[in-house]
């Protein structure tokens, strides 16, 4: 897998990146079963894709939780997650403290 470093931070990650707005749920048109899910971030992961987007609006948060459940298998250090929204949206959905709590414990 190719990879990129993004801006000038240092940061190195694969070109491709796995969008996971679906994952929210149904009103996001995609899958609702969290092991598919799951799986489908890990299955991504192994095979060299390690830049993930997420969101707080996609799914509530919904997709962030099922990211932090993918990654929580010991790849959170493989992961590069991009992430969007504001911080007070994020603190409303929990979501600052998951970040959080995942950057500081590698999973």
């Amino acid at each position: 897998m190719e990879t990129i470093e993004i801006g000038t931070s240092g940061i190195i990650a694969s070109r491709i990146a796995l969008g996971t707005w679906a994952i929210g749920g149904w009103m996001w048109g995609g899958s609702t079963d969290v092991g598919e899910s799951v799986e489908t971030i890990r299955s991504a992961i192994a095979r060299g894709i390690t830049l993930i987007d997420t969101a707080p609006v996609y799914g509530f948060g919904r997709s962030e939780a099922i990211v932090g459940k993918a990654l929580s298998a010991g790849l959170r250090t493989r992961a590069v997650i991009c992430d969007q929204g504001r911080a007070r949206m994020a603190r409303r959905q929990g979501v600052a403290k998951f970040l959080a709590r995942a950057h500081s414990t590698g999973g």
